[in-house]
């Protein structure tokens, strides 16, 4: 993957974003599925997205259901994604449902935002140590090989850059940080969806994108997490600090997950913003 090809690919978010809520808006003024997606715009700058979107109107033109579309085309939607899009059309809130993943990718988006800032400073290191690094040769005279040196690394940064600034944001992204703001947003995200609790936390999971999270969770049996507080679930692991324990606490004790969760995204999000 080249350098432009992967600075694309971390903008999935901000098209993901725009696609649901012109998706959210069209359905809410009561536009077919189709009529909304035709035009919706073919997102060019985006490869996913415009996968996303030719998948879903080619499906839908041929009378397929939208949970069939997802299941047929499963790498291109998070399993979180397709998650909420599956229960909004089987429980008939599929209107609430893409406005919730409307508003959870345009968060997903400013993070992203946020990260390529931190990434803009190696790259351009990268890039002026390809030009300015031979350039010793032009000072003895050897132009040309300046030339054909300078060049040549700019080429392949331009070429295989793109694997190596995915990795850098992968690596950036597992900051506790982010990692936070991830799960707080999907654990908020999925209650207000109406998932079940226990379908939530692993969903959340698989969205914050943590190693260390996954983990953690993975050591207590599914049957046991399903029934047990946020809280306990979380307690111990090494990302999850205190104070977010015991908001988590106040949502188990009152049961009201989806504004504890809510404000607990919001607070997280708001570091990035």
């Amino acid at each position: 993957m080249n350098l432009a090809q992967a600075w694309a690919e971390l903008d999935v978010a901000r098209h993901k974003a725009e696609l649901y809520r012109m998706w959210h808006a069209g359905y809410h003024a009561g536009l077919h599925h189709h009529t909304v997606l035709e035009n919706a715009g073919d997102f060019p700058r985006s490869p996913t997205v415009h996968r996303v979107r030719h998948e879903l109107l080619a499906g839908l033109e041929r009378g397929a259901t939208v949970t069939a579309v997802v299941k047929a085309n499963a790498a291109l939607f998070l399993p979180f994604e397709a998650a909420l899009l599956e229960l909004g059309e089987e429980s008939g809130r599929l209107e609430e449902c893409l406005r919730l993943l409307g508003d959870y990718f345009a968060a997903e988006h400013r993070m992203i935002t946020w990260l390529k800032k931190k990434l803009t400073y190696p790259m351009f290191n990268a890039l002026a140590a390809a030009v300015l690094g031979p350039l010793p040769l032009v000072f003895t005279g050897h132009t040309g090989a300046y030339l054909l040196s300078a060049g040549g690394a700019l080429a392949l940064c331009a070429a295989a850059g793109g694997g190596l600034l995915l990795a850098a944001a992968r690596w950036y992204g597992q900051r506790p940080a982010l990692v936070r703001a991830r799960l707080a947003r999907a654990l908020a995200t999925g209650v207000e969806a109406g998932l079940g609790l226990g379908r939530v936390v692993d969903l959340a999971v698989q969205a914050a994108a943590s190693p260390v999270l996954a983990a953690h969770v993975a050591r207590i049996p599914r049957i046991v997490r399903v029934g047990q507080p946020l809280a306990k679930t979380f307690a111990g692991c090494p990302v999850i600090p205190h104070e977010m324990l015991s908001v988590l606490e106040v949502a188990d004790t009152t049961g009201n997950y989806s504004d504890t969760l809510r404000r607990l995204a919001d607070l997280y999000d708001g570091a990035f913003g």
